[in-house]
C-alpha cells in the first residue's frame, strides 16, 4: 500500500516491503517582535509564520526488503546536496511548500555476522522550504544550466 514519498524515497507497505515514517513530530510557530516602550509594557507585532519543522524515524530493515546501507546513502545524499523536494504523506502534501532534509542520523544499528548492515533506525529532520521566490531561482538555474550546456558542448 502506497503511503507517500519524500523526494526519491517512497513510503510503501506490502507483504514483502516496508518503508514508513514513524514517530512523526511536526511543529509550526509564528515570528513575533516585541517593541520596547518607555514606562509601558512592550508592544508585540506579528511578523508572519515561521517555517515548519518535522522529524520522524525510518526503520531500515533488510527483512522488509530494504537495503539499509543503500537507503541511508540516499538520505545522506539528499541532506548533503541540499535537495528540495515535496513531502507527501497519506496521498496529500504536508504543506503547500517543499521541504529540505536538514539532518539524518543513523542509530540502533544491527549487523550480520559477516559485517553487513541488516537493521538501522534513521532519524530525519526536515524544514519547510518557502518556494515563493521560485522565479528568481528558475532564472539562476537557467543561467547556470545554459553555461553548463555551452561548456559541455565546447569540451
Amino acid at each position: 500500500m502506497y503511503i507517500g514519498y519524500m523526494g526519491s524515497v517512497v513510503f510503501i507497505v506490502s507483504s514483502r516491503y516496508m518503508l514508513t515514517p514513524a514517530n512523526v513530530q511536526q511543529s509550526a510557530s509564528g515570528r513575533w517582535q516585541d517593541h520596547e516602550i518607555i514606562y509601558k509594557k512592550p508592544s508585540s507585532e506579528f511578523l508572519g509564520p515561521e517555517l515548519q519543522d518535522m522529524s520522524f524515524d525510518i526503520i531500515l530493515a533488510s527483512q522488509y526488503g530494504i537495503n539499509p546501507k543503500t537507503e541511508y546513502e540516499v538520505l545522506r545524499n539528499m541532506c548533503e546536496t541540499g535537495a528540495v523536494f515535496p513531502l507527501i504523506i497519506g496521498g496529500r502534501p504536508v504543506s503547500h511548500n517543499y521541504w529540505t532534509l536538514r539532518s539524518v542520523q543513523l542509530g540502533e544499528t544491527y549487523y550480520t555476522p559477516t559485517g553487513k548492515l541488516m537493521w538501522a533506525k534513521a532519524s530525519v529532520s526536515l524544514k519547510e522550504y518557502d518556494n515563493s521566490n521560485y522565479a528568481e531561482e528558475k532564472s539562476k538555474l537557467n543561467l547556470y544550466g545554459s553555461i553548463a550546456n555551452v561548456l559541455t558542448a565546447v569540451f
